[in-house]
């Protein structure tokens, strides 16, 4: 083979490879759609509408169709500036628009007449009220899942810092014991989605502590219950969509500890562990790590800013309690030989109808069983101790 039809080979695969890993399922990703028109509601086609994401520089384009709409799908989640331009207008920017995972943000722009040199900035997010889909959704950031509480120091049980604590804030869903999670009253009838990868436990959907994501990991996630689209079937509760934090221009990185001991915790109301002091029962969890993404940079030979990226996060946990246990009896070499009269107290309990003493923890003969006539005449079914 000579060095162009190798070429042409290496060319190829690069492009098939390059395609398949484009027709991969992008469901963690948004989108921004909207109409472009003038001050006469009269639409703009073949506006060009760019969207630059404020943290890593990258933009994404299109053209504004005849009917004057446009869309930028599969768009990474985050903050966003919105641009259009048209000969004869003044360029329009809308600075901060939110794209939110498996959510559609709804742009609408109107162009007003000038140079293209000027330009028109609005600092506004998307609206509130949507009116693209019927889809019910709720979505959290992981700023705000680092700003709550979770149940990391909870003392029955307790869990390393999960997401999946947050369910009880939202509208029609609640877990309980981190693996019991409801949603539209269906239990455990969930799935879970990681950067668009389904990622659900096929062997034991009650299991979600086996599939969280590290707190630290996540840039946001969409809880969505109902009414989504027909590519998030197979469920009938609700759909995790998770998205994970990706490196920026700047660097970044965190490290964190959060911990549980029974020192800092309220004691159990009118307990007494002898000491005057309310029972505290050993708590002592440990959680911890750190995170690091930025632009990938290699002094003098390549230089990532606007487009490459990494990020990385890793998380310990540990939690040191006392061994659990109880006690059990095992017989002794005496009972082995048939010997049982170190079970004797010396109390007597009562007496027979023979007006025999029965000792406490006696062993009767079943053999010995006959009726006999008891001191007040009547008949009477009895036994004999064993010696």
């Amino acid at each position: 083979m000579n060095r162009q039809v190798f070429t042409a080979a290496c060319r190829a695969a690069l492009l098939c490879l390059l395609f398949t890993a484009l027709a991969f399922a992008q469901g963690d990703r948004g989108t921004i759609t909207g109409t472009v028109s003038d001050q006469q509601g009269a639409v703009m086609p073949n506006a060009n509408v760019t969207a630059r994401h404020r943290d890593t520089g990258a933009v994404h384009s299109t053209i504004v169709t005849e009917t004057g709409n446009y869309t930028l799908p599969s768009l990474p989640a985050g903050v966003y500036d919105v641009s259009v331009e048209v000969p004869g207008f003044k360029r329009m920017t809308q600075q901060g628009v939110t794209v939110a995972v498996a959510q559609t943000a709804r742009i609408d722009v109107v162009m007003q007449i000038g140079a293209t040199t000027e330009s028109v900035q609005v600092t506004a997010d998307a609206p509130l009220l949507r009116t693209e889909s019927a889809e019910q959704s709720h979505n959290i950031t992981g700023e705000r899942i680092n700003q709550l509480p979770v149940n990391f120091g909870v003392t029955a049980g307790g869990y390393v810092r999960s997401p999946f604590a947050f369910i009880n804030i939202m509208p029609g869903a609640n877990t309980s014991g981190q693996n019991n999670i409801r949603v539209n009253g269906f239990t455990n009838n969930i799935q879970m989605r990681f950067e668009g990868q389904e990622s659900s436990n096929s062997n034991s959907a009650q299991r979600v502590d086996e599939l969280q994501p590290s707190v630290e990991a996540v840039q946001e996630f969409t809880l969505q219950t109902s009414n989504f689209s027909a590519e998030y079937g197979q469920v009938g509760g609700g759909l995790f969509n998770f998205t994970a934090k990706s490196g920026t221009n700047a660097f970044h990185g965190s490290a964190y500890e959060y911990f549980s001991n029974e020192a800092l915790n309220a004691g159990i109301p009118f307990s007494n562990n002898g000491n005057g002091e309310l029972v505290r029962p050993r708590s002592r969890k440990h959680d911890f790590g750190g995170s690091f993404g930025g632009p990938v940079v290699l002094p003098k030979i390549y230089d990532g800013h606007n487009r490459t990226f990494f990020f990385a996060n890793i998380e310990f946990y540990r939690d040191k309690k006392i061994a659990g246990g109880n006690f059990q009896t095992v017989p002794t070499d005496a009972y082995r030989s048939g010997d049982f009269s170190a079970a004797l107290t010396g109390r007597q309990a009562g007496v027979d109808p023979l007006g025999r003493p029965i000792m406490e923890n006696s062993i009767y003969d079943p053999n010995t069983t006959r009726t006999v006539t008891g001191t007040d005449g009547r008949s009477y079914v009895v036994r004999d101790p064993f010696p």
